[in-house]
């Protein structure tokens, strides 16, 4: 733990925005807020607010004794999904000029699966560029290329930037009023010099104008290959993330005036922590879901549990992702929202299962749940005019109505009911209490096919998965989405409601470089040619360095701090894809070649059958990338002395009537923060928390470990 107090991590979700509060002895304090997308500074104190109140303590005592804040959302995403960031100028490689319309494959990524199989009913991505503002300028420089002993070198330039074109195609885009102006050139993964310098004549161009609009070049947002996902990285860095960068240092001016000495810290969307002033925060797209993955690992790192099914289920989205062997698993492109980047990303599936889906029943009597959301708005219990499952919990007495958030807010039983048999109930012709049942059970059955799928589409046997079960609903339903599934075991925490701001405050500080470096290594190359391919490969690390030591610098971090973590993508020659390949060394030598092609092989064979192998057509390094971590003070789970099995008396808050298995039964009712380590409570009961509800059925227990881990099974007595 840090010489200051506390660390804080907050997780701003569309409905809530959760505040971890870690003290130096591993107890956390946790807060909610209901977000406010239009402020998030105001809904950011308040969270700090909320959890700083149960340690009788203010947000400003908070943020002068801590170490650290860690913010996430899906401010980025939302930018992208609504459309609403800059107006964007885009100059590229003249015969290029469509590639924000065409996008090759793109046009079919995130399409459901009826639009994939009848052609008619597809739709093309809209574009974030209006293709009158994106100008081609005659230029090329020659990519990397699998042939060896070519005549024309990667990088050599073949037809020199005309500048002229280029200060044209400024002048239009200023006068066309864009407010950012973004370069992507198609082989400058390999040679930037035409890029950069373009964006010096823009630059020119427009203190000749007397404006001010911001360059972006995609060698310095995403220098590798594949231009169609860099340009889309190049779009989402000019489009929303210096829009979101300018809210973020909103959130960072209200904590540092209220006494923090540190700068606000963020996550990236493969799980590393950076200050907001990261210059590719594109990378940050989903740094709010990342967070779980992350507390999914040290929970399980300190479980000894190696395998993990995360099931996030917050009041949007029911969110599924994957720990195997203790890794959190990273796709090498990110794909969501109907775009692809040229940037890892943690492996989310989601399904819009949420807490705040609305629910109804269509003309021809069909139900629908999803993928509308109530956000903080909660449902027809609250202040939104559809019937929500959250209404539907409220109606059948899963979530007590006078204790949503502490009691803070008062939830609306009868208009939830009312709604329930009005918009379900009467159009099915059922009893609206059966009808809410089964609305439930559609929606357990959607998030139970995605966790299946999730599992065994990968080729795993759920049997040897744990799931952790998380998010302000989560425990709520874990009943229902875990049912059925085969798993090792099913678990959750306490603070499930803010697990993700949690695994915020454990993110390590690092930050990514990568670029495309094409190394061939065909059969029966000399010690000689091996060499210098090592050296080469050797040189390509070290520039990654100096680049990462010179912007952490900038960041005010000392270089000596910085650890290196070193990786490439290697491929067999020949194949269309490369594989992530993590390394523990900086190649230098032959027998450090030797090394990358038996780690390469390492991963391929736990991808593919040992058949699938084919050495003998040789290797192709496409890509390196180094990690730099930088130290940061992380929490750590605590362990408590454990109690008898059965909790003390003043635990027990009452009994509560709840339809389940298609009538009413009586529910124990119990206070989460007076249950300690030991404590077994069995089913029917509820766990109530001020954050969230934990749902026990009939012949169904929850045990509480030493770590506080809950462990929800069948029962044992």
């Amino acid at each position: 733990m840090p010489s200051k107090e506390f660390i804080i991590a907050i997780d701003a979700g569309g409905t809530m925005t959760d505040c971890i509060l870690v003290q130096p002895d591993g107890e956390f304090a946790v807060g909610k807020a209901l977000s406010n997308r239009e402020d998030e500074a105001s809904s950011y104190l308040e969270s700090v607010r909320d959890a700083a109140s149960f340690l009788g303590l203010s947000s400003n005592d908070v943020h002068k004794s801590a170490d650290s804040s860690v913010y996430t959302g899906t401010a980025i995403l939302n930018t992208i999904l609504t459309r609403s960031g800059a107006v964007v100028g885009l100059i590229v490689t003249r015969g290029f000029e469509h590639i924000t319309v065409m996008e090759a494959g793109l046009t079919w990524v995130g399409e459901p699966q009826e639009h994939l199989l009848h052609q008619q009913l597809r739709r093309h991505t809209p574009p974030l560029v209006d293709p009158g503002n994106v100008i081609g300028v005659s230029e090329r420089i020659a990519g990397n290329n699998m042939f060896p002993g070519r005549d024309v070198k990667p990088g050599e330039v073949l037809i020199p930037l005309n500048r002229e074109e280029v200060r044209q195609a400024a002048e239009r885009l200023i006068t066309q009023g864009v407010e950012i102006i973004g370069i992507m050139f198609v082989n400058s993964y390999v040679n930037p010099n035409h890029e950069l310098t373009a964006k010096e004549i823009v630059e020119e161009v427009a203190r000749e104008r007397g404006t001010r609009v911001d360059v972006v070049t995609s060698s310095e947002v995403a220098p590798v290959m594949k231009e169609n996902y860099r340009v889309k990285s190049l779009i989402f860095q000019a489009h929303a993330a210096e829009k979101v960068r300018t809210q973020l240092k909103r959130v960072e001016r209200a904590a540092q005036e209220e006494g923090l000495e540190s700068p606000l810290y963020t996550l990236l969307s493969y799980g590393g922590a950076v200050t907001v002033d990261y210059p590719r925060l594109y990378e940050t797209v989903i740094s709010g879901p990342i967070g779980g993955l992350t507390g999914a690992q040290v929970v399980g790192n300190t479980l000894g549990i190696k395998n993990l099914v995360t099931a996030d289920m917050g009041g949007t989205s029911f969110d599924v992702g994957l720990v195997v062997d203790h890794l959190i698993e990273v796709r090498r492109y990110a794909d969501f929202a109907r775009h692809r980047l040229a940037t890892p990303m943690v492996a989310i599936d989601s399904v819009g299962s949420g807490a705040g889906s609305v629910v109804r029943v269509d003309q021809y009597k069909r139900l629908h749940v999803g993928p509308e959301s109530a956000g903080y708005k909660v449902g027809l219990c609250y202040q939104y005019p559809d019937l929500t499952i959250t209404d539907i919990n409220v109606a059948l007495g899963f979530v007590d109505p006078d204790y949503f958030l502490g009691g803070k807010i008062k939830l609306d039983r009868d208009r939830a009911l009312a709604g329930l048999e009005e918009r379900v109930a009467r159009p099915l012709g059922l009893d609206p209490f059966f009808a809410g049942e089964g609305v439930l059970e559609v929606i357990h059955s959607q998030m139970r096919d995605l966790m299946r799928s999730m599992l065994l589409s990968k080729g795993y046997n759920p049997s040897e998965f744990t799931a952790l079960c998380y998010g302000g609903a989560g425990p709520v339903h874990m009943r229902g989405f875990t049912e059925g599934v085969g798993l090792a075991e099913v678990i959750t925490v306490p603070w499930a409601a803010a697990f993700s701001a949690y695994g915020a405050a454990c993110a390590e500080h690092y930050q990514r470089y990568e670029r495309s470096h094409v190394t061939l290594l065909p059969p029966g190359l000399s010690l000689e040619d091996k060499q210098g391919l090592a050296e080469n490969i050797n040189s390509g690390f070290r520039q990654l360095e100096e680049r990462a030591i010179a912007e952490l610098k900038d960041s005010g971090i000392d270089p000596k701090t910085v650890m290196f973590r070193y990786g490439v993508y290697a491929r067999y020659i020949g194949q269309l894809e490369s594989f992530d390949t993590p390394l523990n060394f900086r190649p230098r030598t032959v027998r450090d070649l030797d090394r990358i092609v038996d780690r390469f092989e390492e991963v391929y064979t736990k991808i593919y059958p040992e058949g699938a192998r084919f050495p003998e057509t040789g290797y192709a390094v496409t890509e390196i990338y180094i990690h730099a971590v930088v130290p940061r003070p992380r929490p750590e789970l605590r362990e408590h002395i454990v109690a008898g099995e059965k909790p003390d008396d003043s635990a027990f808050v009452g009994t509560r009537q709840v339809f389940y298995g298609g009538r009413w039964q009586q529910f124990d009712v119990w206070q989460m923060e007076t249950l300690k380590a030991g404590n077994i409570v069995r089913g029917p009961a509820i766990i109530r928390d001020p954050m969230t509800t934990v749902v026990i059925p009939p012949k169904y227990e929850v045990a509480f470990d030493r770590f506080l881990v809950m462990h929800y099974r069948k029962a044992t007595v």
